[in-house]
């Protein structure tokens, strides 16, 4: 089921950027500029990423669990199948530790 979710987005070399976007992968990837990449980061909380940027040349963003994430990176929730929302909390500890 399609809905709108609130994410943090990071371009590269940049802030976090709270936006909100569809849940559906086609348009996850149209973001991310590329196919879809998922590091599950524990208690729900996952990274989204380009899963072929290392391979295009792209911008290191951050290192995650000492894993580089190249081009740009989306924190969102998984439950189950679907990507979700931050919870508010996460969002303002997220943008503490990536600003």
């Amino acid at each position: 089921m399609s809905e709108i979710m609130k994410v943090l987005l990071c371009p590269p070399g940049k802030k976090p950027q709270l936006i909100e976007i569809s849940n559906e992968i086609p348009k996850i990837e149209e973001l991310l500029e590329g196919s879809l990449g998922v590091k599950v980061l524990g208690d729900g909380l996952c990274l989204l990423f380009d899963d072929d940027g290392h391979k295009k040349d792209l911008v290191i963003n951050r290192l995650i669990q000492g894993d580089p994430i190249f081009g740009y990176c989306i924190f969102c929730r998984k439950d189950g199948e679907q990507f979700t929302s931050l919870t508010d909390e996460e969002i303002q500890d997220l943008e503490n530790l990536l600003a």
